[in-house]
């Protein structure tokens, strides 16, 4: 499966597969870190959570609990192939939004 780092509009995405994981941050409030986090196939929406601390996110994928909420086997075997470049995306988020070039996600294993 593919994995690739791209951008539209103001903020970077994720494709991986046919699924487009969104992470969108408040620009506008230097202090509000809070992320929305969206997966979207075919402009449905699979997976939303809004306004989540960027630590809780990221120990909500290492620790596997975010699996039992998706309904699609595919996605549950994606997100755990890639979970660490998942994970850099998110802990990194302030890097990846200055833009290309994007930190070196290639070389992450899995």
């Amino acid at each position: 499966m593919s994995y690739k780092i791209g951008s539209g509009g103001i903020f970077p995405y994720i494709e991986l597969g046919n699924y487009i994981i969104h992470i969108m941050t408040n620009i506008d409030l230097e202090m509000d870190r809070d992320m929305d986090f969206c997966i979207t196939t075919e402009k449905i929406c699979s997976f939303r959570r809004e306004n989540i601390p960027p630590k809780e996110l990221a120990d909500l994928i290492r620790g596997g609990e975010i699996y039992g909420q998706f309904s699609n086997a595919d996605l549950v075997s994606l997100i755990e192939k890639n979970q660490n470049k998942i994970l850099h995306f998110i802990e990194n988020h302030e890097a990846y939004m200055r833009g290309p070039p994007y930190p070196d996600y290639e070389s992450i294993e899995g």
